[in-house]
């Protein structure tokens, strides 16, 4: 149950904050005013395909303290490029300039464009990406494994995998004491 638990927390807290941070980037680089947007793409992207590694990361994380803290299954997963691209190209494609113009007349600012505007436009692509994000979360357990080493903060894949791996040792146990008394 300990599983359970741990992994809806992931899963809503995960989802949540990577969805809020997601879409607020894709905003933000979907804005032609933005200086220097697509060098923070280019960033980004080249991001996506090469990634500092495993090895880097895990010292990050150990230098800010964050190993064998739940926190740290929600902070790693909390953004996703390839996300950000799809919810960027959706607003890009699908809210028109005049729209922004429009609301700049009527004395709005890009936050309140964003939050009474955009957002409600852009049910479909946040719950496409809410989708990903969650999808992601439940079945993530890589992270978790590298990162968490008290089993009171295993998501339920670990736990299966713990159950799995102590199984089929003590089925391998049971075959040799079987094969010694022949």
């Amino acid at each position: 149950w300990i599983g359970y638990r741990n992994t809806i927390f992931y899963v809503l807290f995960g989802t949540t904050t990577s969805v809020i941070v997601t879409i607020m980037a894709a905003y933000s680089l979907s804005r032609d005013s933005l200086p220097g947007r697509n060098l923070i793409m280019g960033m980004m992207v080249f991001t996506m395909y090469f990634s500092g590694g495993l090895i880097p990361t895990y010292l990050t994380m150990r230098t800010l303290h964050l190993i064998n803290k739940p926190i740290i299954i929600i902070i790693l997963g909390a953004f996703s490029v390839y996300n950000m691209i799809i919810a960027r190209t959706y607003f890009v494609t699908s809210i028109p300039k005049e729209l922004y113009d429009s609301a700049i007349i009527d004395g709005a600012g890009h936050f309140t464009f964003f939050t009474k505007i955009v957002l409600p436009i852009s049910k479909p692509i946040i719950a496409v990406i809410a989708l990903y994000f969650f999808v992601s979360q439940w079945n993530g357990f890589f992270n978790a494994l590298i990162y968490l080493n008290d089993s009171n903060y295993y998501p339920l894949q670990l736990v299966l995998r713990s159950i799995l791996l102590e199984s089929s040792a003590f089925s391998q146990n049971v075959s040799s004491i079987g094969q010694l008394g022949e």
